[in-house]
């Protein structure tokens, strides 16, 4: 895997340019999910990182790299003064230095690594003149050895994280237990899910899984106009292997045998860039990907029991 050849250093760096370069393209303005999905499409190293889970050998637990090193990237870009944030909310700001920034010639090491790992020293120097304990972030590799180095040592938990972050744990291990589904228990599932999202499935419709590249169709009805479109669907349950240019030119096959007004491909893993441009051609394909998928569990609340908890204004921590 191209991102397990680089170093902390080098994975965070990675992904300064593409984090500015959505953000330009987007006006300015994006949540940290829409620009984890964006960077995602634009490199498909970024995609399979993004995807990847890796297992503690000390906690057997299971966590994303991908997630320390996004977070750590948006941080420093917010020190260095191109993008702003507020706490507790997901939307990230280009600041008018961000939106300025030339990115063919950019450098990221003077312009944001540089810079900002002197942050990271007066930080950690006022912390220690305080007596308070530095939290440090430590992330393992596969091999079980912590690469807390001075980098990721800096990174300061327990002040600036948003609702996307705090979320972080529970989508990991939401995106482990859908990994870990059997195929069958995965259509179920993408059925429930569509169901919430409005489609009727008929027991016919249930009964065609596998043949001929779909696993169920539908209607969909609007209730505005009581037009009524019959829908496709195909499950793709992968641990590894993104979904491919000919799963896509399959279903398409598959819809026109059904006279499908459109189609839903879902899928736990991801889509390659060519799979999402043959989406485009011909019969209308809505694609869901594994974060997708996370976050249409968490809005329509399938399978899963919402909680409120409490975090503490900085009125408590602050001197």
């Amino acid at each position: 895997m191209f991102y397990d050849d680089l170093n902390t250093e080098e994975q965070v760096s990675y992904l300064i340019k593409p984090i500015l370069q959505v953000l330009q393209e987007a006006g300015g303005q994006l949540e940290r999910s829409e620009i984890r999905d964006r960077i995602s499409e634009l490199d498909e190293h970024i995609a399979e990182f993004e995807q990847k889970l890796y297992t503690s050998n000390k906690t057997g637990n299971q966590y994303k790299k991908f997630d320390f090193k996004f977070n750590f990237a948006i941080k420093e870009l917010s020190y260095v003064g191109l993008i702003s944030y507020v706490k507790f909310n997901p939307k990230i700001t280009l600041t008018q230095d961000g939106a300025n920034v030339d990115l063919t010639d950019f450098d990221v090491k003077t312009e944001v690594r540089d810079k900002a790992r002197s942050y990271w020293e007066e930080h950690s120097t006022k912390n220690k003149s305080k007596n308070k304990p530095v939290e440090t972030l430590e992330v393992e590799d596969e091999e079980n050895e912590s690469t807390d180095d001075e980098l990721l040592d800096a990174i300061k938990l327990n002040d600036d994280y948003d609702d996307d972050e705090l979320l972080d744990d529970f989508k990991v291990k939401l995106q482990s237990a859908i990994a870990n589904m059997s195929p069958a228990k995965f259509e179920q599932f993408s059925r429930a899910l569509l169901t919430k999202m409005g489609v009727e499935f008929t027991n016919k419709g249930v009964q065609v899984s596998n043949d001929g590249g779909i696993d169920g169709y539908g209607y969909h009805v609007d209730a505005d106009d009581f037009r009524t479109t019959r829908v496709v669907i195909q499950c793709k349950r992968f641990n590894s292997n993104p979904v491919s240019e000919p799963d896509i030119n399959q279903f398409l096959g598959a819809m026109n045998k059904y006279q499908a007004d459109y189609g839903v491909f879902i899928t736990n893993s991801r889509f390659t860039n060519k799979a999402r441009e043959a989406a485009r051609e011909g019969t209308p394909i809505t694609l869901i990907d594994g974060n997708d998928l996370i976050r249409l569990v968490i809005k329509y609340e399938l399978y899963i029991t919402p909680v409120t908890t409490y975090v503490l204004d900085g009125f408590y921590t602050e001197d």
